[in-house]
């Protein structure tokens, strides 16, 4: 089988844990940083002077993109005999697709506010740390897995375009998403032996390794402190901003 269809389980079982087909801040590390600058530069210029009719065509458009990348994936790894549970949509950035498909279809005020406090600052974690860094580019997992996180930060990006600003009092509401979520991925976690939302391990993510050596065995309350970091760094400028207007 060609490297091109290998997920980063099989390139990990060839060619090791530590294999690294790109560099972190190299060419290819930054290639995806720049098009989601890019994309994210085209919403606010572009996306506010658009119809209505056609900012939800662009919605349309992109939540078709999600759903199908990911469609896509199950076929491959299914005819390739490399299928896990794993690759479930269940993890905390792809467990938003379901919220776009949610937005698309029926806009309320709870799928913005979950898709700006959880899909941006998830999404740019898996970027800025990426655990596919042992797949080329030229690689159908790697182009999967970070043209879906682009997608799913520049979703969010363009509700903000569009002129929504998230509300400090839905916090509440944004914690009940997120434990909702978590419990799914427990459940499953428990069945199938996977690890989803990263509750048991940092399944070589960067990011969360760090948080592993810092907080050791209990890792999960590591977690859940950086999760309230986030919230309150993502709500912090919109809380200043309603007080000063």
């Amino acid at each position: 089988m060609d490297e091109f269809w290998y997920t980063p389980t099989t390139m990990r079982e060839i060619k090791g844990n530590g294999y690294q087909a790109f560099k972190m801040f190299g060419p290819t590390y930054f290639f995806w940083l720049i098009l989601l600058v890019l994309a994210c530069v085209w919403g606010k210029i572009f996306f506010p002077k658009m119809s209505q009719e056609k900012r939800h065509k662009v919605y349309v458009i992109l939540t078709w993109m999600m759903l199908i990348d990911e469609i896509a994936k199950y076929v491959m790894t299914i005819l390739t005999h490399q299928f896990e549970w794993q690759l479930l949509p269940f993890h905390l950035c792809s467990i938003n697709i379901f919220v776009c498909l949610w937005h698309t279809l029926h806009p309320t005020e709870t799928a913005k506010e979950a898709l700006y406090s959880v899909c941006i600052p998830a999404g740019l974690v898996a970027l800025l740390s990426p655990n596919w860094i042992c797949l080329p580019l030229f690689n159908f997992m790697h182009i999967h897995s970070a043209l879906m996180h682009v997608l799913l930060i520049l979703y969010p990006v363009l509700i903000l375009c569009e002129g929504y600003r998230p509300n400090p009092k839905n916090i509440l509401k944004v914690l009940a998403y997120l434990v909702c979520a978590a419990g799914v991925a427990f459940i499953v976690n428990s069945l199938v032996g996977t690890n989803f939302f990263f509750l048991r391990g940092h399944n070589n993510n960067p990011a969360l390794m760090l948080i592993s050596n810092i907080f050791g065995k209990f890792y999960l309350a590591g977690l859940i402190v950086l999760v309230l970091i986030v919230l309150f760094l993502m709500y912090l400028p919109w809380l200043f901003n309603r007080k000063t207007a």
